[in-house]
């Protein structure tokens, strides 16, 4: 495994879903008919990375899905957990208009989410 800075991101050329039939054409093409290779070429260490990109694709591709499904499970039960806090929350500011007893404090300390911030030049009051 291996970490690149952003800008070496941008610089690499990319292989993508379209690329992977022509390097795999032509890995078989260089195998069997090297004449063409060029001799900077080192071919046995451009198959070890085309053997990586076989291997780590799939994995990845599961990766990417599990990562997708936790994200979207997290933002369900995050939603739903805000929306008890609302029900509770609106329950506690009803139950303040009755006077219920304790209620004040909890609304108080909670309608703080909702208020909305001061910009510096507006004036207190």
């Amino acid at each position: 495994m291996i970490a690149i800075t952003p800008s070496e991101r941008q610089a690499v050329p990319k292989m993508s879903d379209g690329t992977i039939p022509f390097v795999e054409k032509a890995m078989d093409y260089a195998r069997e008919d090297a004449q063409f290779l060029p001799p900077y070429t080192d071919l046995d260490e451009v198959h070890k990375d085309w053997n990586a990109v076989k291997h780590l694709v799939p994995m990845l591709r599961d990766i990417q899905q599990l990562e997708s499904n936790l994200n979207d499970t997290v933002m369900v039960a995050g939603s739903e957990a805000y929306l008890g806090a609302l029900s509770y929350y609106n329950s506690v500011k009803y139950a303040t208009k009755l006077n219920v007893a304790d209620a004040k404090i909890i609304y108080e300390d909670l309608k703080q989410r909702f208020q909305k911030s001061r910009t510096s030049g507006e004036a207190e009051g």
